[in-house]
Order: structure tokens, then C-alpha cells, then sequence
């Protein structure tokens, strides 16, 4: 399991945040939830009525879908069978700016397939191939022609770096730019020594190799400083190339033949032809749906999203993090839903998470606290080091803020043999790849995770081996983990999940939701949304203060809690689709311009 470092394609996103949205802190009630049950199985519809009936939700809130009681659907399915209904369902039940929470039951499915390409899709594809091999062909060459400028002959020939074969496009593009700025340096060393018509010719070579490989954009970033006469010029051209930018974008992101060739066309006017290879492969990425699978739940964060307005062949980033709220940044104006899941090996283990919540919440989590971090230092990324560190950060704030007895494994050992852990209230630890080890007994309301890949792949095969599988059968009363690969960083940060349950202000819903990185991705939270053990006992305060000192030793209170933003949906739909548009037109009257500037330089 790595870290993502994947190129996105989306580039809208700006389209979806200028709106201003309704925000107001308060609990989340029983009428915000709505039960999403399969018509299909029995077990399913008995689930979403004795959690309804135990949690005090109405009974109109229990959504019933007719689809697959399989484990994994197809994205057709998941848009026809579920989304599609589930949005009738609210909208005809007057309830798209009530229902907040959704919670996925017993039989319900939980993972959704990559989509297939369309034909036109199929299409766009072959055609970014081409563009793909093309680039990378004429960029291979255009180090050998740097190389030749200003060279004399008493200069070694330079023979290139890396192996055909094993060059990426990063290595490949770091070779252009190094032939290119020892080009720059031959020149200005030649300054002195050679005629000024050969150093002009040298010069123009030399522009039209940049301009080839990198743009126009590539051109400003070489050139020395111009005389005072000619910055207002160049200042308004670097500010068309960071608008065309943002234009190639939009075009890419509502794609057609048309909106297509004008990206590829702009873009390789002002990024060159490494402007066209980037956004070609961008677009094999996005078209081919290599990462378009994902957990139900966490598609269903985004269930008011139409697809064009997310990328759907990849993992998207959380509106609702922390991060993002407490920056003030606008949150999308497309309202995010909270997902959790009631769901394990029985309807019987599904029915006692619900038991054992309601019961805790009222006399109180008990037990001892196990965090298995591995010794690995933080090295600057969110990556291994990173999220060892938010174990050990864990550690030290269950320490001083909480009544729980604290277990830290600081080495690459783990809670392993039977009966080496019990009494567990909460639990977070790495890493063993989807075999579970049967060291845990889970009190009433425990709550724990383990970090590693693919340890929600199932959780009613009998031969699955993964993590939240086997913690559900063994009484785990909250759980998560991830269908597939996730990546470490679409985990929650342990000592912040957990920071913001300890203040007693925020549901399990919420908590997870304002500390995870990703939706419309692998990762999925089994547990009643609304389960809040340390509601009216939390000894933490609340906010950014919270999760800017969760290893503080001193007081944490007085901070505000963050806010759940939520907008009207159909309203919101309507106004990014105008926005949308609007962006769409303005792309366009900026390629007429830029065509007609262009024209009138030549």
C-alpha cells in the first residue's frame, strides 16, 4: 500500500465552490437518517426496520431498492438502481433538504465496478493514444537537438541519459529541460567569442525547440528580463497562459470532438508538445476508468453529483475534511452526504452493532485502548512515517484524555496471539495484509481499525480473511477499511478520528466524514451513523484546536465545533449547472480571442 501520485484530470472544480452555503452546527437527528434496504432480501428490509425502530427514525425514511444482493454491482446498475431511485425516492417524499445521512443495510451492495467506456469515449481514447505516442516521440529526439546547439567541435558528444525502455515521462522531460538550460549556458558562455549572427541564430534555434517541447509558457520560464518597455506585454501573456490553463481544463472537463480538439490544440500552443502529453495522459487515465471502482457508500457521499461533475475513474478529494473547512475554503455547493453502514457476517452480529451502541452511549464505553504503531518516523509525506506518527499522537492523546489504560506497540510486532488484547474499547494499528489475527476481545462499543489494503474486500464471504470480516464477527461494534487498494493517506488519521469522537460533540458519521481525505473511493464505515459513545462525557474541546493539538497535554476547550454545510440539492444542481455553462462559454470566447491575438502576432 503507497501513496497516490497520480495526475488529476479534473480541473472544474472552481465551478462547484463560489456558492454560498447554509451552515449551522447541530447534532444530527434521527429524521436526517435515511435506510436504504434491498427489496430483494429479507433480511435487509428487517434490518432497516428494527434500526428505524430503535433509533426513533420515521418510518418513510426506509428507502427500498430493487437491486443485486451480490457484493459488487456494475456502475450501470449502481446509476439505474440506485442513484436514479434514491433521488426520486427523495424528491418525492419532499425530503432532498431534510435527509442528510444515508445508511446502507444488510444486503445491500458494497462495491460498485469501474464503468465501461462509451463509444464515444472508445473514440477519445484511440485518439489520445495517438496523441500520447506522438508527443513522446518527437519529445524523445528534441534533448539530441538541444545538445547540438552552440556545440562546438572540441565539445565530447554527450550521449543520453536513462534506457529506451525504462523512461517515464518525467525522466524523459527532466532530460529536455537539463539539454535545454546547458544550451542556455553554451550560448551566454559564447557570448564573448562568437558573432552576434551566430549567437542570434543559436537563440532562435533554441526558442524553437522551447516553444516545440514547452510552449510559449516553456519560453517565458527561459528568457533573461526583458527591458521596462516590453514587461506590460509579457505580462499580459503570462497571464493568458495561467488563464489557458484553467481553460484547457474546462474544455477537457466537458468533453466532446469539438471542446476536445480546441484543449489539445490550446494546450499545445502555450505547454508545447509536453502540454499535449500531459493532457493526453491524463485523459487515457480519466476515459479508461482504471481507477473508477469504488466502496457503495462512498460513491453515495456524492449522490446529488452527476458524473460529469466529479471524476468518476478516480478518487476525489473530501469537501468535507477538516483541512478544507477550517481553511475557509468555500465547500462545494453540491451538497456531500454522510454514509455509514449497518452490516456484517448475520442480520444477528448486524443487529447487535445497533444494540451495543445504543447501549453504550447510555453507561459509557469501558476497556483499555491498543494502538500498534511500528516505529517508522514521519519523513515529511503523508505516507507510512505520517500515519505511524498519528498512532503514537493516538497513544499520547488517549493518555491524557481519556480514563482508558493505553497498550502502545511501538515496533514492527503486533497484537497477534489469541487472547493478547482483550477488553478493548478502541484499537488502531498496522500491519497485517488481510489476515486478521484473533488477538482482540471487543467490549460493548468498541470501536477500531486496522490500516492496511483490502481488508473490506468482504464482509459475508466465509473465506474472507480481511480485517473488518472477522472484527464484525467477533462483536467490533465500528469498524473500516477499504474494498481495494486505497492508498494509506484515504485512511483516517487515527489520532484525529478519534480526537474529534473523544469531545463528545460529534456522531460517528461526522467524525469520520470531517477525517477522511477521499470520497467516491475504496473506503467504507461500518457503524451507526449516528453512535456517539462519549456524547455528554468527552473530555476534548472541539475544532481546529482539536485537531491542531490532539497531543497537547493541557486544556483543549473553548473552541467552535465545525459546521455541516449542506445546500438544497435540486436548487444546487441547477445553479452549478448554469455555472458550468457559463464556464463552457467563457473557455470558448477565450480560445476565439486567443486565435485571433495569436493571428495578429504572426
Amino acid at each position: 500500500m503507497t501513496r497516490s501520485r497520480r495526475l488529476p484530470l479534473c480541473l472544474l472544480a472552481w465551478v462547484l465552490v463560489n456558492t454560498v452555503v447554509s451552515s449551522s452546527y447541530a447534532e444530527l437527528t434521527a429524521d436526517q437518517v435515511a435506510i436504504i434496504a434491498n427489496r430483494h432480501s429479507p433480511d435487509s428490509l428487517a434490518l432497516a426496520r428494527y434500526y428505524a425502530s430503535r433509533r426513533g427514525i420515521p418510518t418513510d425514511r426506509i428507502l427500498q431498492l430493487d437491486v443485486s444482493t451480490q457484493e459488487t454491482i456494475s456502475r450501470k446498475d449502481y446509476d439505474e438502481h440506485v442513484v436514479r431511485p434514491l433521488r426520486e425516492a427523495l424528491q418525492a417524499k419532499h425530503l432532498t433538504q431534510k435527509v442528510r445521512v444515508l445508511v446502507t443495510t444488510y444486503g445491500m451492495p458494497l462495491r460498485v465496478d469501474a464503468p465501461q467506456p462509451n463509444d464515444a469515449e472508445r473514440q477519445w481514447l484511440n485518439d489520445a493514444t495517438d496523441r500520447q505516442r506522438f508527443a513522446r516521440s518527437y519529445l524523445a529526439q528534441t534533448p539530441e537537438w538541444a545538445r547540438r546547439i552552440a556545440r562546438s567541435s572540441a565539445d565530447a558528444p554527450s550521449a543520453p541519459t536513462g534506457t529506451k525502455g525504462e523512461e517515464t515521462d518525467a525522466t524523459l522531460l527532466d532530460q529536455i529541460n537539463k539539454a535545454i538550460h546547458d544550451a542556455i549556458a553554451r550560448i551566454n558562455q559564447a557570448e564573448t567569442r562568437e558573432p552576434r549572427a551566430t549567437i542570434e541564430a543559436w537563440n532562435k534555434e533554441l526558442a524553437r525547440v522551447i516553444v516545440q517541447t514547452g510552449g510559449t509558457a516553456a519560453l517565458f520560464r527561459s528568457i533573461k528580463t526583458e527591458p521596462a518597455a516590453t514587461q506590460p506585454s509579457q505580462a499580459t501573456l503570462r497571464e493568458q497562459t495561467l488563464a489557458a490553463q484553467t481553460v484547457i481544463g474546462v474544455l477537457a472537463d466537458t468533453p466532446s470532438d469539438i471542446t476536445r480538439k480546441q484543449a489539445y490544440q490550446l494546450a499545445e500552443r502555450v505547454f508545447g508538445l509536453e502540454g499535449v502529453l500531459r493532457l493526453a495522459t491524463a485523459e487515457l487515465e480519466h476515459l479508461s476508468y482504471k481507477n473508477g471502482d469504488a466502496a457503495l457508500d462512498s460513491e453515495l457521499t456524492l449522490l446529488w453529483w452527476n458524473r460529469s461533475q466529479y471524476p468518476v475513474a478516480s478518487r476525489f478529494p473530501n469537501p468535507l475534511f477538516h483541512a478544507s473547512l477550517s481553511s475557509g475554503n468555500a465547500p462545494a455547493s453540491l451538497p456531500v452526504m454522510l454514509v455509514s453502514r449497518l452490516d456484517a457476517p448475520s442480520l444477528q452480529l448486524a443487529q447487535g452493532m445497533i444494540e451495543r451502541a445504543l447501549t453504550t452511549e447510555q453507561q459509557g464505553l469501558t476497556g483499555k485502548a491498543y494502538v500498534d504503531s511500528r516505529g517508522i518516523q514521519p519523513d515529511g509525506t503523508i505516507g507510512y512515517g505520517y500515519y505511524d506518527q498519528g498512532l503514537r499522537d493516538l497513544a499520547d492523546l488517549l493518555r491524557a484524555h481519556s480514563p482508558y489504560p493505553v497498550i502502545l506497540e511501538d515496533t514492527e510486532r503486533r497484537f497477534s496471539q489469541r487472547g493478547e488484547a482483550p477488553d478493548v474499547a478502541v484499537y488502531a494499528g498496522w500491519y497485517k495484509l488481510r489476515s486478521y489475527e484473533d488477538a482482540f476481545t471487543f467490549n460493548p462499543g468498541a470501536i477500531g481499525y486496522h490500516i492496511a489494503s483490502g481488508e473490506a474486500v468482504s464482509v459475508h464471504d466465509p473465506a474472507e480473511a480481511g480485517w473488518c470480516k472477522n472484527a464484525l464477527e467477533r462483536g467490533i461494534t465500528v469498524t473500516l477499511g477499504p474494498t481495494g487498494e486505497p492508498y494509506v493517506d484515504a485512511f483516517p488519521l487515527p489520532n484525529e478520528f478519534f480526537a474529534l469522537l473523544l469531545t463528545g460533540r460529534y456522531s460517528l458519521a461526522e467524525a469520520y466524514a470531517f477525517t477522511t481525505r477521499y470520497i467516491s473511493w475504496r473506503m467504507v464505515l461500518f457503524g451507526d451513523p449516528l453512535y456517539n459513545p462519549w456524547r455528554g462525557r468527552g473530555s476534548l474541546a472541539d475544532s481546529q484546536t482539536v485537531l491542531r493539538n490532539v497531543t497537547s497535554k493541557t486544556s483543549l476547550r473553548g473552541a467552535a465545533p465545525f459546521v455541516f454545510p449542506f445546500n438544497d440539492p435540486i436548487k444546487a444542481q441547477q445553479e452549478n449547472q448554469r455555472r458550468r455553462e457559463t464556464a463552457l462559454a467563457e473557455a470558448r470566447r477565450f480560445v476565439e480571442e486567443f486565435e485571433r491575438q495569436t493571428q495578429k502576432r504572426k
